[in-house]
């Protein structure tokens, strides 16, 4: 049995606090609270993995959930924040001001995210997802002398503004409907009621807010801009686990409260619409993109798409698929990032043609860099080609065969923008042949990385195994 203090997110809110205290009063070295960081998230990891989701059903008076699902989720982000931490150590030198306070702020983040894969009442929502998007005001404009970075700034904090806007007053709309904000109230309310516009309006207007923070069409007009205009590590996490983040909250609504059958007859063939435009228009305008963020945050919004489509399924092996797929994105993107911090550290571009002939000068770099883009492309053997087909099987057991086929027409259209990448790092010559640095750390980390790309895609087994657990089935 644990309490609401022994929660993986009050833990960490308390030691990141802690942390800030020592920064101001003692003012220690960046690389020592960095280390730091890393051994708390570390040691949170452990704590959680050895917890059992099953001693607290709910804490809060019913406010938070503790159950497999929610474990899973706080994994994932654990594991999201100690790969962002890491790639914030190779660019430390990078940051003008307030290097620990990019760790401490990190933290904040990774600690409003775990709540969210927790929430059971819309208020407790906003206050969580607020504390993330907050967090992600100040690390996006971190460079404030680079004016790339404020206008990123400016642009996230308009368009954060605004879906939480449309996501309080949907709530407002839902709670005056239903009279209340527990999702099982709601739930109840709904399967009683009839869907009156009120209703309705509610409900479109939170999974609007939502939407926002997953950057899915047309709500994904930021994403390009602020994804250009962010620090490295933060660019990673806004791709790994701002979107991992909005997905939970799409999983608990959808599969909780708006589940019942005459709801979702309203919502899923509009997830199903975005979904196909996502996929589409993600995948397609990606291609001419030559700036290597950019690139990924388009094909971000592709993904967004699989991911809407997996949801769409609305039976559990959908969910399940969806889990998957996140875990294929999180190793493989987090990959791709890794490598070109190390490489940001030589004070290379994000142009793609400054990745010419990465090959011959840093191979450590090309090797994992080049596993991670095949594996976003969902070629086999790699751990992408499971996320894609699982999600491909869940939705052709869903009957929606026009998803399915955009889905198709969408993967192929990747791999022309991925295998681009591979093909300029190792088919084409390089400006110089200047050898790049890369510190033993980072190649055992990029080493893991690399073998979890391929020995989870050649013996996938694991991975499903958890994620059937987690659904019993």
């Amino acid at each position: 049995m644990i309490s609401i203090f022994g929660t993986p997110e009050f833990i960490l809110t308390v030691a990141a606090t802690l942390l800030l205290l020592w920064e101001a009063a003692l003012n220690p070295s960046p690389r020592l609270l960095g280390r730091v960081t890393l051994a708390i998230l570390i040691g949170l990891f452990v704590y959680v993995f050895e917890s059992d989701p099953t001693a607290n059903k709910a804490l809060w008076s019913g406010l938070y959930v503790w159950d497999a699902e929610a474990k899973f989720f706080k994994l994932f982000f654990i594991v999201t924040s100690i790969l962002v931490v890491w790639s914030i150590r190779l660019l430390e030198s990078k940051i003008e001001v307030g290097k620990s306070e990019f760790y401490i702020i990190t933290l904040f983040a990774a600690s409003g995210m775990m709540l969210l894969s927790s929430v059971q009442d819309l208020i407790l929502l906003f206050v969580a997802l607020e504390l993330v998007t907050v967090s992600f005001y100040v690390l996006v404009a971190y460079h404030r002398s680079q004016t790339a970075s404020l206008e990123a700034g400016v642009k996230y904090l308009v368009m954060g503004a605004v879906s939480s806007a449309f996501l309080i007053m949907g709530s407002a709309y839902l709670f005056g409907a239903c009279g209340s904000t527990h999702f099982d109230s709601i739930g109840l309310a709904l399967r009683s009621l009839e869907m009156r516009p009120e209703i309705l309006l509610g409900l479109a207007l939170v999974l609007v807010g939502l939407f926002f923070k997953v950057s899915v069409v047309p709500f994904h007009v930021w994403a390009p801009d602020v994804y250009q205009g962010a620090p490295l590590p933060v660019t990673a996490f806004l791709a790994v686990g701002s979107k991992a983040a909005g997905i939970v909250l799409l999983l608990r609504l959808l599969t909780g409260p708006f589940a019942g059958e005459e709801v979702a007859s309203y919502w899923i063939p509009a997830l199903a619409t975005l979904g196909m435009a996502s996929m589409i228009l993600g995948n397609f305008a990606a291609i001419p993109q030559r700036n290597l963020k950019r690139m990924l945050a388009y094909s971000g919004i592709g993904h967004a798409g699989f991911l809407l489509a997996g949801i769409v399924s609305n039976f559990i092996q959908g969910q399940a698929a969806v889990l998957i797929y996140l875990c294929t994105y999180l190793i493989s993107a987090m990959t791709v990032f890794i490598a070109m911090s190390a490489l940001g550290k030589s004070g290379e571009s994000d142009h793609v043609s400054n990745y010419a002939g990465l090959s011959k000068k840093a191979p450590w770099i090309a090797v994992p860099m080049a596993l991670g883009m095949v594996s976003l492309a969902g070629i086999p053997p790699c751990i992408g080609f499971m996320g894609k087909f699982t999600i491909f099987i869940a939705i052709w057991q869903s009957e929606h065969y026009a998803l399915f086929a955009a889905g198709v027409i969408s993967a192929v259209a990747g791999l022309y923008y991925y295998l681009g990448v591979v093909r300029t790092m190792y088919w084409t010559n390089p400006a110089d042949k200047d050898p790049v640095i890369v510190s033993f750390q980072t190649k055992i980390v990029l080493g893991l990385l690399s073998a979890s790309i391929l020995l989870i895609g050649f013996w996938s087994k694991p991975l499903f195994s958890i994620v059937n657990s987690i659904y019993g089935f």
